[in-house]
């Protein structure tokens, strides 16, 4: 298991906010102080847990996981971070959390559910051979949390947030960072809102630069683990949408490998190439509608359509509704504008 380097320059940043020196606390665990700032490095979980328990033992504060969280940038989850500040909402943001958590740990599994007006977001991870699971748990959740507020702002509130730890002897500390239900002892770590908020359209939201913030961790992934067969996939075809000449033997050969292999491949993560292409297809058209600077026409040249109307076929099957139908609900004003 690894992370993505540049986010200690964030716990650098908050053991010197308590006081601590943090050079001893990353020389202990043998981290090179200077990976904190090389956006290529990689450290392991286990490093990372090291930093993270002999600070908190050090601080003597039972509030640390939620201080830590509260001193959070977006910077220190590289382009992840950027493309969160900047996506279209709530609902959005974790869909590219969950969908690119690798590039900042590799083992965090992020899930989504909506259920009876609820949009749940469970968290899990390997916590095996971790000195203290619980705080790790409190801390992820935290982030969780944290991050809704920078986008969303100060006012959200989750509807509840659970955690699979019994509670500890500082729950006023939870109480006072959540700021809302809190079940322990529950079977599964998960943060709780309401679909109307998950939906909220963000103040911070810009299509053309959480377009470009994908195409980076779309690389950096791609650059990063040539093994990830379906993310490679995913990249090419995004690159060659424009062209309009998308193809499983063309996306082969960018590959480096005949069709017939490529299908194979695929066929053994459980995807297909027809499904991939649609997927990327539809997850950019969303994104492309909500550009008003973008005609219906250009979209579709951009997704890979030859003519307007194919275009308007495949996202009437995807959503249900015409693109130009969706672009006027979404900027049409409604009466308590």
């Amino acid at each position: 298991m690894s992370l993505y380097a540049p986010s200690l320059n964030y716990l650098w940043k908050v053991v010197a906010s308590f006081g601590l020196d943090p050079k001893p606390l990353f020389e202990q665990a043998g981290i090179d102080t200077s990976l904190r700032l090389d956006v290529n490095a990689r450290v392991s979980a286990q490093q990372l847990d090291e930093i993270v328990w002999h600070a908190k033992q050090q601080s003597h504060d039972d509030a640390f996981a939620f201080k830590l969280a509260a001193q959070l940038h977006p910077s220190f989850l590289g382009a992840l971070g950027y493309a969160w500040m900047t996506s279209a909402t709530l609902r959005k943001a974790f869909e590219r959390l969950s969908r690119y958590t690798a590039l900042v740990y590799d083992e965090l599994r992020v899930t989504l559910v909506e259920h009876d007006g609820e949009f749940r977001v469970v968290i899990d991870s390997d916590e095996s051979g971790l000195h203290d699971p619980a705080l790790r748990e409190r801390g992820k959740m935290a982030i969780a949390v944290q991050l809704c507020r920078m986008v969303y702002g100060e006012p959200f509130n989750p509807t509840r947030v659970t955690f699979r730890h019994p509670v500890a002897t500082n729950a006023h500390a939870y109480y006072e960072f959540f700021r809302c239900q809190l079940d322990f002892d529950a079977e599964a770590t998960e943060l709780v809102m309401p679909v109307a908020v998950a939906d909220e359209e963000l103040p911070g939201f810009n299509p053309q630069l959480v377009h470009k913030f994908d195409e980076l961790i779309i690389d950096y992934l791609r650059q990063r683990d040539r093994s990830d067969i379906v993310g490679r996939v995913r990249g090419a075809i995004f690159e060659e949408l424009p062209s309009g000449e998308v193809s499983l033997e063309k996306t082969a050969a960018m590959l480096n490998m005949s069709g017939r292999n490529l299908a194979r491949k695929l066929a053994d993560q459980g995807q297909s190439f027809k499904g991939l292409l649609t997927e990327v297809r539809r997850e950019l058209a969303e994104k492309y509608i909500r550009d008003r600077s973008l005609t219906l026409t250009e979209i579709s040249f951009l997704l890979g359509f030859a003519e307007m109307s194919s275009f308007s076929r495949a996202y009437k099957g995807w959503s249900g509704s015409s693109p130009s139908a969706h672009r006027e609900a979404l900027f049409t004003p409604t009466a308590s504008d």
